[in-house]
């Protein structure tokens, strides 16, 4: 857990809400998002500012090409969890390195944009 985190208490309020996410198949229900919430909690970070280039499939409220910026809340191998405060949305971004990050269309609820 990140204390340091401005937005750290929300995500932490955001992590208990599971409608609208589809369990794997054979996967025990409540396991999964515990392990989901467990991954993020480890692999938070510092309040940093981070940016991507939306890309296909994108976004229905951003076009193409353009850029989303937001603080990085957690990251690992190549997955980035980003809160944009003005649009109080959950993002997705994905790449090796913050100066080359894309946006590929997942956004919403914090555990439906992370993978374990």
């Amino acid at each position: 857990m990140n204390h340091a985190h401005p937005y750290w208490p929300k995500l932490e309020a955001a992590l208990s809400d599971t409608s609208g996410i589809i369990v794997p198949q054979g996967e025990d229900e409540g396991a999964y998002f515990e392990r989901l919430r467990s991954s993020i909690r480890e692999h938070a970070t510092g309040a940093e500012m981070v940016s991507a280039t939306v890309v296909a499939p994108g976004f229905a409220h951003r076009e193409l090409g353009s850029r989303i910026s937001g603080w990085l809340l957690a990251r690992s191998e190549g997955y980035w969890l980003v809160y944009e405060p003005d649009e109080d949305q959950y993002y997705c971004f994905w790449g090796a390195d913050a100066d080359s990050l894309g946006a590929h269309g997942v956004c919403g609820n914090p555990l439906y944009c992370w993978w374990d």
